[in-house]
């Protein structure tokens, strides 16, 4: 999670929208040799797609799976991290390598 709060804030000010589409905005910095990949479940809406927050509650309570709708890659060569999370504090590392790269990552 330190990694995390660390590399956001330097998305958030030096990222560049990469894709917007359905329920997903993918945020990129490539900073070489590191490259991350901030995924959110915001998007405008369609034009006449129903803008209400019980319209969006439904939706989301149409889904099956738990949703984890925020999400983090961490590329240095090769994928070195990957995070979900959700606003309730529910947190899935799926995949993690331990190395150099964690200390070197926090000093960007």
């Amino acid at each position: 999670m330190a990694i995390r709060d660390h590399v956001l804030p330097l998305l958030r000010v030096h990222g560049a929208l990469e894709v917007q589409r359905d329920t997903v905005r993918l945020i990129e910095l490539r900073m070489p040799p590191w490259m991350f990949h901030h995924w959110t479940p915001f998007n405008d809406l369609n034009p006449g797609e129903a803008s209400s927050p019980g319209y969006r509650h439904a939706i989301e309570r149409q889904r099956t799976q738990s949703n984890l709708p925020y999400g983090l890659d961490i590329w240095h060569g090769e994928r070195m991290l990957r995070l979900l999370w959700a606003d309730d504090g529910s947190l899935d590392v799926v995949s993690f390598v331990r190395g150099k790269w964690e200390d070197d990552v926090l000093t960007l």
